[in-house]
């Protein structure tokens, strides 16, 4: 009789997501792991009468999921073993593709882990329960596969997921760009002491070794049978390798954050598109000659040429120090700047033993092993027979270092508040700009009295608190925070809360981002200054008016104000006969005794031509704009008798108030208009406040009314 099928075969290149299957199943199952298509076939020919099923993923390096199920489906190896895909692919043809190869059920990442046990368990007893049946009715075997084919057809569910990004897909360690990060360094410090020319500063160095890290970012665009291709590239498939230097570009235009520092973006944005140019102008992708290519991203096409000779590929060994220093010198790898070659040939005798990896060993021979790594028939597998819970706490804690290091190189601040334990954990940056630890105790109480937060946008976060729910999860908010100097900026809040699966209307954490936008709002409110001023006499402009205008109609309730038309009387005359520099100089001048006589919280701009508008707030009787208007009209007259000016100067006045003569923006203006009018119409040089009587007198237009003066 034939054993039972003890063994369950995970196939993921992510050994975090290996480990987490692995401790959801150990318990009851023999696990065998593969980090590639390629390893899953092989596992599966040597032991696929005892795999009970196969978790596989979809992409993965070498060979993707879909690939290595049409080998075994080729190879009758899935016929009496369940497939299922574990992934975060979505797309419909994928996943199409995988049911067509007889998948039997797709989950999709990120999983719930007691989901998944009931339903790979589900399947296994429902093919232990078909096997037994095949055995008992050989007879029947036809019959049985028709309705294990329905069966299958049965449990096949087309769910969506979001795409992910596959890391380190063309299988280079990641010491790679360290070393890529430290030989950048070495060289510009060397090229700075070689020649004045080359000198910068050390944050300088550090921001254009940081940028180097990204160099080859674009390749995540390129397909794996050309990144991973063990032989030469041919013409056309090299022709879509160049283009990785663009596609990182691309993908650089996409991160805001990056954007920020402007100088720090241009260094990351040229290394990532000029590091394959050359000196001779034979590189690509824009064929740049001599010193049209920026030192900088001269230097990373070295130390990424250097390291690529020493390193292994899959289409080449590694050459020895040595061995790759002669090619370089020779121009075997292409034509360098002169200068910075013989910038290299002075360090090479010492590179070896500064780049070092971590271990100790020297990074131009550094390979990752994994500690539990067994053979198979010359080939790589892995095997789950070390402890789950010491080797997921080792995986999360490398993903937490990579995204510590994330978050330091983003500049932002993110935090996460853990709502059982009342406690919140910023990132690093927190401590940086306000001074305080980022482990917050008692979170709570802090938040509702954060020192940090601008009172009315506190209150404003905590109501928007209080409205979030599992179908409304998150907001984003600009709010002012006041850092440890005690100034005053402008972020932007992201917020999403996290909610418990088995127990409805229970929020486990906030998650949230901070990311600083001050500039781009002292900027838009340079911009909105300037549409909003007026550029002759600095007040502000008609659109600043009824702006304020709006405002304060939707601010006031029980409050009085007064809205003023004033008029320049015969100033047309003023500019026909001393011109429009001498009309624009004493049009200056009133404005300057229009803001002396009024009040700072009063509104004063200059719609246009020789008029102007003035919103007095707060006033207790009718008798202020009056008194106001008076005092105006006589220090306006008063310049006109000055030396250099010499004409005369009087001003009409119209005034309407609120609420008594209108509640709305059209009829307060309308009301100030006709009253101005019928100041006009008494003889100018006077004050009129607006009455009903006005309302049975022909009315002019105040454009009709500038035409006809």
């Amino acid at each position: 009789m034939e054993r039972q099928k003890d063994k369950i075969l995970i196939v993921d290149d992510v050994e975090l997501n290996r480990a987490i299957l692995c401790e959801l199943f150990a318990g009851d199952y023999e696990i065998l792991e593969a980090d590639n298509g390629k390893t899953s076939v092989e596992l599966m020919e040597k032991y696929h009468d005892e795999i009970a099923i196969v978790l596989m993923d979809i992409v993965m390096p070498v060979m993707n999921g879909l690939e290595a199920l049409e080998i075994m489906n080729a190879k009758g190896l899935t016929e009496k073993t369940p497939i299922f895909l574990i992934t975060a692919e979505s797309s419909n043809d994928a996943i199409s593709k995988g049911f067509r190869l007889g998948v039997v059920d797709v989950i999709l990442k990120p999983f719930n882990p007691d989901n998944i046990c009931q339903r790979v368990n589900n399947i296994i007893e429902l093919y232990r329960y078909r096997y037994k049946l095949e055995k008992l009715v050989q007879e029947q075997m036809n019959k049985i596969e028709k309705q294990n084919e329905q069966l299958r057809n049965f449990n096949v569910a087309m769910i969506d997921t979001l795409s992910t990004i596959v890391e380190f897909r063309d299988c280079e360690s990641g010491q790679h760009v360290q070393r890529i990060r430290q030989l950048t360094k070495i060289m510009l410090k060397e090229m700075g002491r070689q020649s004045p020319e080359y000198r910068l500063p050390d944050k300088t160095i550090e921001d254009i070794s940081m940028a180097a890290a990204l160099h080859d970012i674009g390749k995540i665009a390129i397909p794996d049978y050309i990144l991973n291709k063990p032989g030469k590239l041919t013409e056309d498939e090299f022709a879509v390798m160049k283009e990785h230097t663009l596609y990182g570009c691309d993908i650089l235009e996409s991160i805001d954050s990056l954007k920020q520092n402007q100088e720090q973006y241009r260094y990351h944005y040229n290394i990532c598109r000029w590091h394959h140019e050359k000196w001779d102008g034979s590189g690509y992708p824009d064929g740049l000659i001599g010193k049209e290519i920026p030192i900088y991203a001269q230097i990373v096409s070295l130390a990424d040429c250097y390291d690529a000779l020493t390193s292994v590929r899959c289409y080449k060994g590694a050459f020895s120090h040595e061995e790759s220093v002669q090619m370089i010198e020779a121009g075997k790898c292409g034509m360098f700047n002169p200068e910075l070659l013989q910038c290299f040939l002075k360090i090479a005798p010492i590179l070896p033993d500064i780049l070092q990896s971590d271990d100790g060993l020297p990074a131009v021979v550094y390979h990752y092993q994994h500690p539990h790594l067994e053979r198979l028939n010359g080939k790589k597998c892995y095997s789950c027979d070390m402890d789950k819970n010491s080797r997921i706490a080792r995986l999360l804690e490398l993903e937490r270092e990579k995204q510590k290091a994330l978050f330091a190189m983003s500049g932002d601040i993110f935090f996460d508040f853990d709502v059982s334990k009342d406690t919140i954990t910023f990132s690093d940056e927190y401590k940086n700009t306000f001074g305080e630890e980022c482990l917050i105790n008692n979170a709570r109480a802090y938040l509702s009295n954060d020192v940090h937060i601008v009172r009315q946008d506190l209150a404003m976060l905590q109501s928007l608190h209080s409205t979030l729910s599992e179908n409304n999860p998150g907001y984003i908010r600009d709010v002012r925070l006041i850092n440890k100097l005690g100034e005053e900026r402008w972020y932007r809040l992201h917020v999403n809360s996290i909610w418990d699966w088995e127990r409805s209307g229970v929020m486990l954490s906030l998650v949230g981002r901070l990311f600083s936008i001050d500039k781009m709002k002292r900027e838009i409110g340079q911009w909105k200054k300037q549409a909003e001023s007026d550029t002759l006499t600095q007040l502000g402009n008609r659109a600043y008016g009824q702006r304020r205008l709006w405002e304060m109609l939707d601010e006031l309730s029980q409050e009085k104000a007064a809205v003023m038309f004033l008029d320049v009387d015969n100033f047309k005359m003023v500019n026909d006969r001393h011109g429009h520099l001498f009309g624009d100089e004493v049009l200056c001048r009133i404005a300057g005794e229009i803001n002396k006589q009024f009040r700072s919280d009063d509104i004063i701009c200059r719609i246009g031509g020789d008029e102007f508008l003035i919103i007095m707030r707060n006033i207790k009787d009718q008798e202020l704009p009056l008194m106001k208007a008076d005092d105006l009209r006589h220090a306006i007259k008063k310049v006109g008798h000055e030396a250099d000016v010499q004409v005369p100067l009087s001003v009409s006045v119209g005034v309407a108030f609120y609420p008594a003569d209108g509640r709305d923006e059209e009829t307060l203006l309308c009301k100030a208009d006709k009253a101005l009018y019928e100041a006009k119409k008494r003889g100018k040089n006077n004050c009129v406040i607006y009455s009903a009587e006005l309302e049975n007198e022909p009315f002019m237009s105040q454009i009709t009314k500038a035409e006809s003066e």
